[in-house]
């Protein structure tokens, strides 16, 4: 259970940071890149409980998975908005 409450605390913070980053580029990133950061974070943890990370208990490999997901839904959302149509003016 402890897995994924930091899962979801790792998703925020990194996601929070990363939707201030890309919020004058991106008004939805406010929202969106934490989204995609705690979803990349619970799917590390259920990685990790599928393939056995340290016997079930919450380890270095686990929390480093994490952020690298984390930080890549963040990368996904800055990459929504490169393709995403820029409005007629």
């Amino acid at each position: 259970m402890i897995n994924f409450v930091l899962a979801v605390v790792i998703g925020l913070v990194i996601g929070g940071i990363g939707g201030f980053v890309l919020r004058g580029r991106n008004p939805s990133a406010i929202w969106l890149a934490p989204a995609l950061a705690i979803v990349g974070t619970v799917i590390a943890s259920i990685a990790a409980m599928m393939f056995g990370d340290d016997g079930g208990q919450y380890g270095w490999k686990e929390a480093t998975l994490q952020v690298v997901l984390a930080i890549a839904g963040v990368a996904v959302a800055a990459v929504l908005k490169k393709t995403s149509p820029q409005p007629a003016a």
